[in-house]
């Protein structure tokens, strides 16, 4: 920021009525895309003995600073009453709310900052980080007013942190493994794992035919499949073709089991599109462990 902020002239920002459609559309990405979401929202306060006239010209003074600092993909808004905005930070994450909230302070504080306005003010700030598809933005709302009135504090930042439950996410497990007893012990496997926030639903298959024949993997939800290489009918690789070319082919994440040891084997099951190699014998506490990293990065 190169120039002192003196203008009054009104900045043309979005106001509170017009959030609520961009909020749907952001919170459903948070389940499917898995993306960050964070709500900010910053009040000014002034001494009783200002006139209305000075406020209305420190609430545009302000609001320039924060166009100013704000980055294009992030949507400012004015909220209802004076001396109030919300700040919808996409692909963020508390953490960066809190650093950009703290930024802000100091920039505002500092003797040697650009921005400077003549009548004195503080500020205070709240951070909600949104990770639960059913909350409304009316929510974030009531909350950040209940907030405010207990914040006793100039330059004080509030965590809310009752919007960051995350709802159970079902994910699929296929386990396509022509040997029964070691199907079945894949499948305990699996099911012996707590993993927070995925429900976890497993089925096995004595082949890629009878997977590929049945409707078990046509729903959108994320799905591991964990096949043997060489099956009975289709093979492995058959099914991994097959699951790659399909247009939502991306909500699959391929264990493919193979007692090929072959660094040119390896390299065409990747480049086939395999997630992951599992040479037999293998350690099941490795398989699980492997499993378990997968689920973080969903």
């Amino acid at each position: 920021m190169d120039t002192l902020i003196k203008t009054t002239q009104k900045v043309d920002i979005l106001e509170e009525s017009d959030i609520p459609p961009f909020f749907d559309v952001l919170k459903a990405n948070i389940i499917r895309s898995h993306m960050e979401l964070t709500v900010i929202f910053l009040k000014a306060t002034v001494s009783n003995s200002q006139k209305n006239s000075m406020i209305e010209d420190l609430e545009e003074q302000i609001a320039h600073f924060l166009v100013s600092e704000v980055r294009n993909t992030d949507m400012l808004f004015r909220l209802e009453g004076s001396l109030r905005w919300g700040i919808l930070l996409t692909q963020n994450g508390e953490e960066e709310g809190n650093a950009f909230l703290n930024r802000i302070f100091q920039l505002v504080k500092s003797k040697d900052s650009p921005f400077k306005i003549d009548l004195a003010f503080t500020l205070q700030g709240i951070i909600a980080e949104v990770k639960n598809d059913q909350v409304m933005f009316e929510d974030l709302i009531g909350k950040q007013f209940d907030v405010f009135s207990q914040l006793t504090e100039p330059w004080e930042i509030e965590k809310v942190t009752s919007f960051k439950t995350q709802p159970m996410e079902r994910v699929k497990v296929s386990i396509l493994e022509e040997n029964v007893i070691f199907g079945e012990v894949l499948e305990l496997t699996v099911q012996k794992m707590v993993v927070d926030h995925f429900q976890l639903e497993t089925k096995v298959f004595s082949d890629g035919h009878e997977f590929l024949q049945s409707d078990w993997y046509l729903s959108g939800h994320t799905h591991i499949v964990i096949m043997n290489d060489i099956l009975p009918r289709k093979n492995g690789l058959n099914v991994l073709h097959t699951l790659r070319q399909m247009a939502n082919q991306k909500k699959f994440i391929i264990y493919m089991m193979t007692n090929r040891k072959s660094q040119g084997d390896m390299i065409y099951a990747y480049e086939s599109g395999v997630d992951e190699y599992l040479i037999k014998p293998f350690d099941l506490n490795l398989f699980q462990a492997q499993l378990k990293r997968t689920f973080a990065r969903l």
